[in-house]
């Protein structure tokens, strides 16, 4: 998955990912109940992360396959229920199966050929199955307090991941991409938080700073002094997060 900016093997990275969970698990549950996944339900999670979602859908009844590039974090939830698959979806085909549900959170946007992947989600569904799909749109992200200091460090961090082919507002485009592919029943929502570190999803910004702030320094997005004041900062809880909108869109192939 070219594009990845995030390290798997990085000492605190199932910390930051529970932090991801912690923000937005309860939304995507809302959803794939809206679209009555179940037992009995086939299920393909592009970019399973942590596995919490996949835990949930095997809870619920439902038959899934797991992928992601590093499945270090999913192993062990693979059951008679739960097949779990290290691929690159870029490169490689995905596991075959017509599936009743394809889901995919905070991947697309990281990746150059998110367009080519996004056919193969959609060339996974069987006909009436459902694509449900959640990215990012960092426009309203921010810090308060804020000022010059942060703007250049959320900036220089974002510099950073544009570099490597984020696309850093994809989360809105989704609804549109999807009825260009002749999806029907489109729908989407976005989903946003205002939190200070008492929150169970804070630590997530905090980690992704101190894990992203030594590469960013390194390409020359971010400088050292904004870094060594904006991380300690952000590990102290000094801030409240005004989140990204996490925009979320789902839509049906005809049957």
């Amino acid at each position: 998955m070219t594009g990845y900016v995030y390290d798997q093997g990085w000492h605190d990275e199932r910390a930051r990912l529970a932090g991801l969970e912690a923000l937005w698990d309860a939304g995507t549950r809302s959803l794939a109940t809206r679209l009555q996944v179940g037992p009995g339900a086939s299920v393909l999670e592009v970019g399973a992360g942590g596995g919490s979602v996949v835990e949930w859908l095997a809870q619920v009844g439902a038959t899934v396959t797991a992928v992601d590039l590093d499945t270090r974090f999913v192993e062990p939830l693979s059951s008679a229920t739960v097949s779990v698959h290290a691929l690159d979806v870029v490169a490689d085909a995905l596991p075959g199966g017509a599936y009743d549900l394809v889901h995919a959170r905070l991947l697309l946007e990281h990746l150059p050929a998110r367009e080519a992947v996004l056919d193969k989600l959609v060339a996974a569904l069987r006909p009436g199955g459902w694509l449900l799909v959640e990215d990012y749109d960092w426009t309203g992200f921010g810090t308060d307090p804020g000022g010059e200091l942060e703007t250049r460090s959320i900036e220089g961090i974002l510099e950073f991941m544009r570099g490597a082919g984020h696309e850093t507002n994809y989360g809105r485009r989704l609804a549109s991409s999807f009825a260009a592919r002749g999806l029907v029943e489109v729908f989407g929502e976005g989903r946003s938080h205002v939190i200070d570190a008492a929150h169970p999803g804070y630590p997530f910004f905090a980690l992704s700073f101190a894990q992203l702030a030594p590469p960013a320094v390194d390409a020359g997005t971010l400088s050292a002094d904004d870094a060594a004041t904006m991380g300690p900062a952000l590990t102290a809880g000094e801030y409240r997060i005004i989140t990204p909108t996490l925009f979320a869109a789902a839509g049906r192939r005809p049957a």
